[in-house]
């Protein structure tokens, strides 16, 4: 499998040796230090480096809260959307700092870590003989999530983009093989994600990410517009291959829930652009209702609707736009 994967982007900006361990070497530090504390104590500290983010970070705290008052009726009033936004950065917070444990972690570890609901979904669409698209969004911990299925026996083929910094890159990819996962990058990659299916993988994709290449789709998100990448849609008309939902969420005494929705097959119509974009759309659909029953875990501050539709830019609901924004 290591051999099927992209392991490398060419012509990725490296940063300089200088900055490259100014960054890396108090990253690297803190592992080190949360290491040696009771796994507890390591979120909590977690999340007082959110509270701190939260109080410093004015640029995403401001998105955070603009985010949440344009998509949630109940977070209108910005009393309500502050505290569910404080919330949000005091979860990441925890959940940077049981990242940087992920490769410290031992298959001992998953009953502690996790609970599980619908694995049988996973299970039944594996058997399909076709690999398995695992789609998820930034909630809960989904690292968290793919570390732990690999030692359920269905390990993934995570698509990622590589980090700026290479140390702190080969630091989390080494968390993120820890339980025999594979990475493969995003660019360049399509060549791997279908060696990986064919070979019966589980393939790692997030899609709620603000996608800005001309290739783009748009999908409806808490009722607005989104731009969306299309190769999850156009990978699985292509093959065949089923889509199970994933989503986690955190508990209060630090496990994790992490369920499995039933899948979604790919339905050919004989119009390949609405198939694609359907299929966009059923599974942002079904991410939305899960942020929504525990929306301080999904990552508010990211500018997901920052692309907007260009004139005659075709859009899920609407067709053609009449004028861009």
């Amino acid at each position: 499998m290591t051999a099927s994967v992209e392991t490398a982007v060419r012509g990725q900006a490296k940063k300089g040796p200088v900055l490259t361990w100014v960054e890396y070497l108090p990253i690297r530090a803190l592992q080190l230090a949360l290491r040696v504390i009771p796994r507890r104590a390591a979120l909590g500290v977690g999340r007082l480096a959110g509270h701190l983010a939260w109080a410093i970070d004015a640029r995403h705290r401001r998105i955070a809260i603009e985010n949440l008052r344009a998509s949630l009726p109940e977070a209108a009033p910005r009393g309500v959307a502050e505290r569910i936004a404080r919330r949000c950065f005091s979860h990441f917070g925890a959940v940077a700092a049981d990242c940087l444990l992920l490769r410290y972690r031992r298959v001992r570890d998953v009953d502690r870590l996790a609970e599980w609901e619908g694995v049988e979904h996973l299970k039944r669409a594996h058997l399909m003989g076709k690999g398995v698209f695992v789609v998820s969004a930034h909630m809960g911990n989904w690292e968290m999530v793919a570390l732990l299925q690999g030692w359920v026996g269905l390990p993934m083929a995570m698509v990622t983009r590589p980090l700026d910094n290479p140390r702190l890159e080969t630091m989390l990819a080494n968390g993120r093989r820890a339980s025999g996962n594979e990475i493969v990058h995003k660019r360049r990659a399509v060549r791997g994600i279908l060696k990986a299916l064919a070979d019966g993988w589980c393939i790692a994709l997030l899609i709620d990410q603000d996608f800005v290449e001309s290739d783009r789709v748009f999908v409806p998100f808490f009722g607005r517009e989104a731009s969306a990448a299309p190769t999850l849609g156009l990978l699985a008309m292509r093959t065949g291959a089923p889509i199970v939902p994933v989503v986690s969420e955190l508990l209060p005494d630090g496990r994790y829930v992490i369920r499995y929705l039933p899948p979604i097959e790919p339905r050919s119509t004989g119009d390949r652009e609405a198939d694609v974009l359907g299929i966009m759309e059923r599974c942002t659909a079904l991410l939305e209702s899960e942020i929504r029953r525990r929306p301080d875990q999904w990552l508010w501050m990211h500018r997901r609707w920052k692309t907007r539709p260009r004139q005659g830019e075709a859009t899920a609901t609407g067709g053609a736009t009449a004028g861009g924004s």
